[in-house]
């Protein structure tokens, strides 16, 4: 089969198969081989292309969170962004139309999953539909943890607006299949966001808004504690989160 992620890429933006042979430094016929054939390139080429390409090298090989595993120097860690706004727009939502049995959404608001792709609510309903189970855990608009993180970023109310507004977003789907929805009140130390066994973690840091933080892009592997620990992170929030009420819609 072919690699038509790596295809589309390269027509969007109008890279030809030899000129960007000679960026990346390799032969013409090696990148011919990763599009018709699936094959990946070795790491440091990867993540090349994928930066000439503004794609996540996850994106455009799908295996290569797998050839990472066998790197003792980066284990589970497929890659980390410098700041959450570095994160291929696409990358949200591929992870997203790919899970195939669970994902699970631990955020503030999350506002910019909606705002960046207008078809993810639709994709969740999608999923759901398709028998995916969808967790999402939103934060408490009127709770204290709120209110101090939107005094900490210096925005105030701004915070508990900025939930209701990314949870009016997912309202056309409530009360669907598979699809359950909390609020939690906690001092949210990362944004978590697990599509089976890939993950994207957001860490917050104090004063600063989300998307100034890094993105950490996971995989998880056998033996590997840093991807469980997160999705622990996750139960736990989620165990003592207030389900939504569906007869108030709150």
């Amino acid at each position: 089969m072919a690699n038509e992620r790596l295809r589309a890429a390269l027509v969007r933006d109008r890279w030809s198969v030899s000129r960007f042979a000679e960026a990346l430094g390799v032969d013409p016929k090696t990148v011919e081989r990763w599009i018709t054939k699936e094959r990946t390139p070795h790491r440091r080429t990867a993540l090349a292309a994928a930066r000439l390409l503004g794609e996540d090298p996850a994106y455009l090989w799908p295996d290569f969170g797998s050839r990472v595993v066998t790197d003792e120097t980066h284990g589970e860690v497929v890659t980390v962004y410098t700041e959450r706004s570095a994160v291929p727009t696409s990358l949200w939502l591929s992870l997203l139309q790919t899970a195939r049995e669970r994902v699970d959404i631990l955020v503030y608001a999350g506002l910019h999953l909606p705002e960046a792709n207008p078809t993810w609510v639709k994709e969740i309903q999608k999923k759901c539909e398709e028998s995916v189970f969808v967790r999402i855990a939103f934060g408490d608009p009127d709770s204290a943890e709120v209110r101090a993180r939107g005094d900490e970023e210096g925005v105030g109310e701004g915070m508990a607006a900025r939930i209701n507004y990314a949870f009016a977003w997912h309202r056309p789907i409530l009360g669907g299949p598979n699809l359950s929805v909390a609020f939690h009140s906690t001092v949210l130390y990362n944004s978590i966001l697990q599509f089976d066994d890939q993950m994207l973690v957001n860490p917050h840091i104090y004063g600063m808004p989300a998307f100034r933080a890094p993105v950490m892009h996971l995989r998880r592997i056998p033996g590997g504690p840093l991807f469980d620990t997160y999705a622990e992170c996750f139960e736990k929030i989620w165990a003592n989160a207030r389900p939504l009420d569906l007869k108030d819609g709150s």
